[in-house]
């Protein structure tokens, strides 16, 4: 997004979870993200994603008061609003009955409001991140900040991984040296993250994997066994990932933790690398997207979805052979369906370049195309198909399509990238 230099520029981040939600604004000043809700001696607070309608006057309120006031019985709450927004189940208050998306929209609303209290009347972006298995609701939400005044050009979602991604490399160097990894745990899940770099080319870039400890953690029981048993399998957990490759830092987060029961795991982590334990990294990582979504960011982030290769096939064009490109590291594979058109100049082979970005040296992968149709030169006419059957598995399909009056066998090739 453009920008003059006299224009003052207010980036959001915000943490939209199943049951609290988190804000952070970035300071220009201090090049870092800071809370927009805080108690009197400062600390970030959280505020839960709960609505309320007074008894007495109807008026709406929102977070922390709408708890204490359904709590003293004046006023009727609604709660669990994101999973309302998923399935968009309505609710009925006082014999009225309200639509999640109505209900969503006076929660944003009110929240947007509290951003222009920080000072920020016009929000230049606002990036915002959803648990996982809350994604499906981003176009919905997209569409009430529209509403809202938040163009959808000012938007950004993110998932927690892309959060996570964003807000370690914007870290002291140190702490990225390896691999990262990240421990998110809930009320009802337990995942992990890792997050490694690839600095062989420019931008540098940023990939994570993604892991799902709930079963093992809620299913197995662990989660119901003492704090120091708990501990014990967590730590030992931790020590198999970090087994696997060499980890800088360890950053831990969720309300599954607020209990206390992993400092003592986390104690003997420190030994050798450092440990990060809070409930802000996701507003704060959010809050770093959508600043380095204004002024450009020199790294290429390649999430859970995103392609990890360039490839390119080799053809000869304006009477010189060059690469033409397929697809670009850094796509969402499920949308990678490129097409193109060949014709055969005295050959049966096709090559293809495939450069990952965790390899040093691209590859050269050769297709050769077995018992194709004798015909006169330049009268072999391919049509050629990319796409991904998962992220890792890229597929090229070329198909003899026959050339004027030239017979074809319409007979298929595929192969494996």
């Amino acid at each position: 997004m453009e920008k003059t230099e006299l224009e003052e520029v207010f980036c959001y981040g915000l943490d939209l979870g199943w049951e609290s939600a988190l804000i952070s604004r970035y300071n220009a000043g201090k090049n870092e993200p800071e809370p927009v809700c805080c108690d009197r001696d400062g600390q970030e607070l959280s505020m839960p994603v709960v609505l309320a309608r007074r008894t007495a006057d109807g008026e709406w309120l929102y977070g922390k008061e709408a708890a204490r006031v359904v709590a003293r019985g004046e006023a009727l709450g609604a709660y669990g609003l994101l999973r309302r927004l998923l399935s968009g189940e309505e609710l009925s208050l006082g014999g009225e009955t309200y639509r999640a998306e109505f209900l969503m929209e006076e929660y944003l609303r009110r929240i947007l409001a509290l951003m222009g209290q920080q000072g920020g009347s016009a929000v230049t972006m606002l990036a915002v991140t959803l648990p996982e298995g809350a994604l499906a609701a981003g176009g919905v939400l997209t569409d009430i900040l529209a509403r809202l005044g938040v163009g959808r050009e000012r938007v950004l979602l993110l998932s927690h991984t892309e959060c996570f991604m964003r807000y370690i490399v914007n870290m002291r160097q140190e702490l990225w040296k390896n691999d990262t990894i990240l421990f998110e745990c809930g009320d009802e899940y337990f995942y992990y993250d890792r997050v490694y770099f690839s600095r062989k080319r420019e931008p540098l870039s940023v990939m994570s994997k993604h892991g799902d400890l709930t079963e093992e953690y809620f299913g197995g029981g662990i989660c119901r066994e003492e704090a120091e048993r708990r501990a014990y399998w967590f730590y030992n957990m931790v020590q198999q990932q970090l087994a696997n490759q060499p980890v800088t830092s360890v950053f831990v987060t969720g309300s599954g933790f607020l209990d206390g029961w992993v400092m003592g795991a986390l104690q003997k982590l420190c030994d050798g690398r450092r440990v990060f334990y809070g409930q802000n990294l996701f507003a704060r990582g959010a809050c770093y997207a959508a600043h380095m979504h204004i002024e450009g960011q020199d790294c290429l982030f390649l999430g859970e979805n995103m392609t990890r290769e360039d490839i390119m096939v080799k053809a000869y064009h304006d009477a010189k052979e060059q690469y033409f490109l397929l697809s670009e590291a850094g796509s969402d594979y499920r949308t990678v369906k490129r097409s193109l058109r060949l014709v055969l100049d005295d050959t049966s082979e096709v090559e293809f370049l495939v450069d990952h970005v965790m390899r040093r040296e691209p590859l050269h992968e050769v297709m050769i195309l077995d018992h194709l149709m004798q015909r006169e030169n330049k009268t072999v006419r391919l049509e050629l198909r990319l796409f991904y059957v998962d992220r890792d598995t890229p597929v090229v399909q070329l198909r003899d399509s026959g050339f004027g009056r030239a017979g074809t066998t319409h007979r298929i090739w595929e192969q494996i990238l």
